[in-house]
């Protein structure tokens, strides 16, 4: 019987050390995130969404510069005149 609390006990102990570092790798990450910059370029009007070569060349001198980029293109809302 003691031997079986102790395995419990082990494995226990195994699972909330476990979880304990799962919650700290979060929160370091979410503090890495909290630190990045998040930037909204206002390009003028297009036709369509597409990358076009405004769009590569600003992605181009990101890169060169070491900045990495996450491009999620929206559509504008329309305005009411």
């Amino acid at each position: 019987m003691g031997m079986i609390i102790a395995i419990v006990a082990i494995l226990g102990g195994c699972f909330v050390a476990v979880v304990n570092r799962l919650l700290a790798h979060k929160e370091r990450m979410a503090m890495i995130e909290a630190k990045r910059p998040k930037i909204v370029l206002q390009l003028p009007d297009a036709p369509g969404l597409e990358h076009d070569d405004l769009t590569d060349q600003i992605l181009a001198a990101c890169k060169a510069k070491g900045i990495d980029v996450d491009l999620e293109l929206e559509e504008r809302p329309k305005q009411l005149l």
